[in-house]
């Protein structure tokens, strides 16, 4: 979904984009209002899916990331849109076979501490970023980021932003929908399949 689809989609849902088929002007009442807050409310829904139930992979090497010698220690800045590392989130990559990396302090200013006497050509970063935002001035043909399954639950958020002064009622119907569309992306939790013992004859 698109920038300018899902603003559109959100006002069709709140009746602020047509009257009698004709599409509303900015000049008209309280529409370039409206409009105005649209970008803040889908940065808003944006970081709470990304933070939540559909979280965004990356990976970068690690010796692309700035850093300098202190101590024992090599430190490195983790990246502007790291939200959180990932569980073991360092891997050090070997032709026969990659394996996780524990040996890592992480550091208040999203600062990461590796031994200096360690060679980390071959390390790979895996960690959950943050959304990219939107602003004003994003064209409106720029897709939104995350999965495409998230993006129909951003346009109930707006809906909901948009109506929540005026008519508080409305807006409480959106945001219900929004929190149940949000739910269903919650990832499956696939548990390993167990042999059923029978407990009769000991099988």
């Amino acid at each position: 979904m698109t920038f300018g689809e899902c603003k559109n989609r959100a006002l069709q849902l709140a009746f602020n984009y047509s009257l009698a088929g004709t599409v509303l002007p900015e000049s008209y009442n309280n529409q370039a209002d409206y409009l105005a807050m649209i970008p803040g409310l889908v940065n808003e829904a944006q970081m709470d899916i990304a933070t939540s139930e559909r979280r965004i992979p990356k990976t970068v090497r690690l010796n692309e990331l700035e850093h300098s010698p202190s101590g024992v220690w090599e430190v490195y800045s983790l990246p502007d849109d790291c939200w959180q590392m990932m569980l073991g989130g360092l891997l050090r990559l070997d032709t026969r076979n990659p394996t996780r990396f524990a040996g890592y302090m992480v550091g208040l200013g999203k600062k990461l501490y590796l031994p200096s006497a360690m060679s980390t050509a071959d390390f790979l970063l895996e960690y959950w970023r943050y959304p990219q935002t939107v602003t004003d001035d994003t064209p409106d043909d720029t897709e939104l980021d995350n999965e495409p399954e998230t993006h129909e639950c951003i346009v109930y958020y707006v809906a909901y932003g948009m109506l929540l002064y005026d008519d508080p009622y409305r807006a409480q119907v959106f945001k219900t929908e929004y929190e149940q569309r949000i739910a269903k992306l919650r990832e499956e939790i696939w548990l390993e399949p167990q042999p059923i013992i029978n407990r009769y004859n000991g099988e």
